[in-house]
This record gives structure tokens, C-alpha cells and sequence, in this order.
């Protein structure tokens, strides 16, 4: 149920904290500084895209989703035969690290490396993201429980921080209109969102 309602101009909005109707995963937004040839780094836990690797000569760059550089490592490219020290995620399979199992996200671009350190940094920059705050109007509220119209919180996040910013084209006082091309199930889409500044309010949302 809709949680922590306050007014805006006259009209109540929400936080959302409902299970999502469709794979966050499903959703990609490659932001700036990031190389076009860095692979997506899936993660299990959160069923989300949480950073970027890139690769060359067997050192390995790590960004989050703002594009900030999280580490640099010299990974083995396929699981060690015996436990190292270093306990390494290696995504889409399984291995013993350590006497446990670490089982990284069965992705079809699988084979991205990333230390345990790396994999909580990036997991821990996801979460500062998606926990920052916003609301929805009643209207937008319901399409985020609508699988063809549901977008990932941080998605709408970093459309707010990456996207073109022009005033809402009908004019509403406060709300202005952000759009970043976003891929979903590996296609490309243009996200718009409009959202109230003042109070981070999104009235719409939609991928077309």
C-alpha cells in the first residue's frame, strides 16, 4: 500500500515500496564516462544492473552507475582451480571461495570478474541510489505496478540526473520534463519523466 503521503499543489503523493511487477534487471541506462565496450555487471541480490567492467591486458576498470570509477583490479578470467585468497565473484556461475559458494547472476553475458570488495561498493553506491528519495503521484503510483509501464527507481534516478531537462510541456508550475534513451530487453527507448523539483515528485513516467 502507498506509504507516507504528503500534498502537493492540492494532490497527495506517495513513496513506492512495492515488489516490482517486471525484472529490474531488464532495464540499462549507460552513463557518461563509461567505455561503450564495458560489459554489464548483473547482480544476484538485487536483480539489477548495479555497474560497469572494462577490460584490457587483464586489468579491469569497475564503474557504478553514475559513471564513477569503483576499482581497478587484475582478475583471473575464469575461476581458479583452488580457493584464493581474495574471494572472487565470477558472474553466471558458481564456485566454492573460501569453504562457501558464491553464485554470481545467471546472465547470458556472463564471465564479469569482480572482487567481494568491489561487488559491496557497487552494491552499496545501488542502494544509496535507489533509496534517495521520491515520490509519485496517485496516477504514476499505479503504473509503477504495471509490468509494461514499471521503470526501476534508479532508473528514474539518473534520468533525473543525465537526462535533457526542458519545462513541462504542459506548462505546470515547478515540473519540468527529463528524457535519456534507456535500453529494455536490450532494445532502445526514450524515458521521459516528469517530475515536481521541489519535492522530487514524478507526475509520469513512460519508455516509448
Amino acid at each position: 500500500m502507498p506509504t507516507n503521503p504528503i500534498v502537493i499543489d492540492d494532490e497527495p503523493a506517495f513513496e513506492w515500496d512495492e515488489a516490482p511487477p517486471l525484472s529490474p534487471a531488464l532495464f540499462e541506462f549507460r552513463p557518461p564516462g563509461v567505455p561503450d565496450s564495458a560489459r554489464a555487471i548483473h547482480d544476484e541480490t538485487t536483480d539489477a544492473i548495479i555497474g560497469y567492467q572494462a577490460g584490457f591486458g587483464g586489468i579491469f576498470r569497475n564503474y557504478d552507475l553514475t559513471g564513477q570509477l569503483q576499482s581497478i583490479e587484475e582478475l583471473p578470467l575464469e575461476a581458479p582451480l583452488i580457493d584464493p585468497l581474495d574471494a572472487v565473484l565470477l558472474v553466471g556461475t558458481a564456485w566454492k571461495v573460501g569453504s562457501r559458494l558464491v553464485r554470481g547472476a545467471v546472465l547470458a553475458r556472463a564471465g564479469v570478474t569482480v572482487s567481494q570488495s568491489t561487488l559491496i561498493g557497487l552494491r552499496t553506491r545501488f542502494f544509496a541510489l535507489s533509496k534517495k528519495q521520491l515520490r509519485f503521484t496517485a496516477k504514476a503510483l499505479l503504473h509503477m505496478g504495471e509490468a509494461g509501464r514499471f521503470v526501476p527507481v534508479h532508473i528514474l534516478r539518473l534520468a533525473i540526473l543525465y537526462g535533457k531537462r526542458a519545462p513541462d510541456p504542459r506548462n505546470a508550475v515547478g515540473y519540468f520534463m527529463y528524457t535519456i534513451t534507456v535500453t529494455v530487453r536490450g532494445k532502445p527507448y526514450l524515458l521521459e519523466v516528469l517530475v515536481h523539483e521541489r519535492n522530487y515528485t514524478i507526475a509520469h513516467f513512460l519508455y516509448k
